[in-house]
């Protein structure tokens, strides 16, 4: 009689260390995909300026993007294991030439959009037909 409670306080055990070791491995892998969303400000003045900024954004480590250039707002869903902040979210945007709400494009980038997507100029938004 004793040595069955011994088998049976020992298979209790096994199975309370299986259980920490499944708890631990699920709650490690859930932290390790988290996701973020963000919603931000970017400079455009065509769809084609939609068209490159939404392109920006098909990397690894991007669940979802979408770029509404009426309200010049990016949305975008992330893994927190590829961008560690909205910021380095923004930078893709930021390379292509765009501005966004926390960053400036730099000039090289931004000299190197399409005249009638040079949103710094305010008579581009007229002529833009955002075919190209």
């Amino acid at each position: 009689m004793c040595g069955y409670l011994l088998i049976n306080q020992l298979d209790l055990y096994m199975k309370n260390i299986l259980l920490l070791f499944l708890v631990f491995f699920v709650t490690s892998t859930l932290m390790a995909q988290r996701k973020t969303e963000v919603s931000f400000s970017v400079r455009g003045n065509c769809s084609a300026c939609e068209k490159n900024i939404e392109a920006a954004y098909d990397v690894k480590g991007i669940v979802f993007a979408d770029y509404d250039l009426e309200n010049e707002t990016m949305t975008v869903v992330y893994k927190t294991k590829h961008f560690h902040c909205g910021h380095d979210v923004q930078q893709l945007a930021d390379n292509l030439g765009y501005d966004t709400q926390d960053i400036k494009a730099n000039e090289v980038a931004y000299s190197k959009l399409s005249a009638c997507c040079k949103y710094r100029d305010p008579s581009s938004k007229n002529k833009c037909s955002g075919d190209h």
